[in-house]
């Protein structure tokens, strides 16, 4: 299993914006004997980089993967709720802290739900990728530590430190469930995440709740990009790398969607 998560990661790297406009100027290069072939290559890149670097193709794209699910209303209950691996770094030096990035939106609005007393316990899972050997904080550890500093209490936070995947999170944390005696959930993730997310916890035979979170676009926004704006016409032409950046989140979970579906890892 290791090495198709080597392959997961790596692969889709030749198919994100960056990968792409790598590949083309490469061959651009190679064919600097070719004037035609080259001149094509460039401008390949250049119509790449627009694209890519376009806020609409990439507001498409994530709109459509965000919608997937109605937000959580906080009505459903369970005994469960579960937090997909992801968005913490490690309190390695000179990091003082667990850190979160946009993805710990997940550990946040988990924290929240069980406040507010939508569930007993709070399940994290996901360990860390690592090519080299040696021991290192696992990504379910990082995230109860973060939830301890919101006020979660140790005994209600269940570890799951084996998964490197969603596939292999859903498989391991129906494991844990199981011996719980719990078949219902509450799934918490990113957005765009989500559809993925439940297809695969669902394949493992768990009823699902979504509870979605750290999302790109409100309807706000999604508004504001829709209607002209002549003062900040510059970003529809020059290409921004935040764009590519959020479409390359995106393009994962159209590829992820895809291959889980092709190996059978998901409804």
């Amino acid at each position: 299993m290791d090495f198709f998560v080597y392959l997961s990661k790596f692969l889709p790297t030749l198919v994100y914006p960056a990968g792409i406009l790598f590949i083309s100027l490469i061959l651009a290069l190679a064919f600097s004997k070719h004037p035609k072939w080259q001149k094509r290559m460039v401008i390949f890149a250049l119509i790449v980089l627009f694209v890519c670097g376009n806020p609409f193709p990439t507001a498409l794209l994530t709109r459509n993967l965000e919608n997937s699910f109605p937000p959580f209303d906080g009505a459903q209950k369970a005994k469960v709720i579960v937090v997909l691996g992801g968005g913490t770094e490690s309190k390695e030096y000179p990091r003082q802290t667990v850190e979160i990035s946009g993805a710990g939106d997940r550990i946040l609005y988990a924290a929240d739900l069980w406040k507010e007393g939508c569930a007993e316990y709070l399940l994290f899972g996901g360990a860390y990728y690592e090519l080299l050997s040696g021991e290192k904080r696992s990504v379910a550890s990082d995230m109860a530590e973060v939830a301890e500093s919101l006020g979660i209490p140790k005994d209600k936070i269940i570890l799951q430190e084996k998964s490197l995947n969603t596939y292999e999170e859903a498989v391991e944390d129906a494991a844990v469930l199981k011996k719980m005696n719990v078949d219902e959930v509450i799934l918490v993730t990113s957005a765009t995440h989500m559809r993925r997310a439940v297809g695969c916890f669902e394949a493992q035979g768990l009823k699902v709740i979504p509870a979605a979170t750290d999302y790109g676009y409100t309807d706000k926004s999604w508004e504001n990009l829709m209607t002209i704006n002549w003062e900040k016409l510059y970003t529809y032409i020059i290409p921004q790398s935040s764009n590519m950046s959020s479409l390359e989140t995106s393009l994962k979970e159209y590829i992820g969607i895809f291959v889980y579906r092709l190996r059978g890892w998901m409804e």
